[in-house]
């Protein structure tokens, strides 16, 4: 399998679904929005964007399944594995705050061996695949070298779903980052986030209760822009939704903040 080739392809097909989000977001009174949760909301853009991409994709690698976001297709579990967020940060679109992006993985046995990400407003295309370098538009990109925590950028993420336990655990890690970090922001989209640290804008992302879709293919290009990614726990469980992602200087460092989450 050709996957240098095969990404070039799923950044053709991703592009085509970019100006499709972006050309309805100019029509945006007229889009049909519905509430998954009570700050989870799905709109009729992500449902027949993540349809275009499945039907797309599907025809690059009919062998593979499909883990998607918003379940249009039957989700199935074969080797090989396209994970898709059709549009990560439906929050920001929703809201007409221009970060958001389209997140395409390919899995084979359990690890991904390619990723794609499109941050749509910015027509900014992160792509890599296994033992490739990372890339933005053509330019290989690499993470920060920031070697004090007290230097990092930081970014992270809050979940939909919420109560009392969580947002304590947050607020916690939450002041150990502001206390021991130079700023953090909180863009509304992970993959997105991924991206940013991959290409050295922010120097750590950390986040639970992710699905994995939100994160599988910002992992492969973080990771070979040289990034430590891991769980909470210095581990690969990504089902579990929890992430780390910084340079390996200040892993520790971050690893100790993450380690009061739940």
């Amino acid at each position: 399998m050709n996957l240098e080739a095969m990404c070039f392809e799923v950044i053709e097909i991703t592009r085509s679904i970019g100006v499709y989000i972006k050309q309805q977001r100019e029509n945006f009174q007229h889009i049909l929005i519905e509430k998954k949760g009570v700050r989870d909301f799905v709109t009729e853009v992500d449902t027949n964007a993540e349809k275009r991409l499945v039907t797309a994709l599907n025809k690059i690698l009919p062998e593979a399944g499909f883990i998607t976001e918003e379940k249009t297709i039957e989700q199935q579990d074969k080797e090989y594995l396209w994970i898709i967020d059709p549009l990560d940060g439906t929050m920001n679109y929703v809201h007409g705050i221009p970060i958001y992006s389209i997140s395409i993985a390919l899995q084979y046995k359990g690890e991904i061996i390619l990723g794609v990400v499109l941050e749509v407003s910015n027509n900014e295309m992160f792509y890599s695949w296994k033992d490739a370098p990372a890339y933005c538009n053509g330019k290989i990109i690499h993470i920060s070298a920031c070697d004090n925590l007290g230097d990092a950028l930081i970014a992270t993420g809050f979940p939909y779903i919420r109560n009392e336990e969580r947002t304590t655990k947050i607020s916690e890690t939450l002041k150990y980052f502001l206390d021991n970090g130079r700023d953090i922001r909180r863009l509304g989209t992970a993959a997105t986030d991924l991206c940013y640290v991959a290409c050295g804008r922010m120097d750590v992302y950390y986040e639970a209760f992710l699905n994995i879709w939100d994160i599988a293919a910002g992992i492969i290009i973080a990771e070979n822009a040289g990034a430590y990614v891991s769980d909470f726990n210095n581990g690969r469980n990504f089902k579990e939704g929890k992430i780390v992602v910084s340079n390996n200087i200040i892993k520790d460092a971050v690893l100790k903040g993450v380690a009061l989450m739940p």
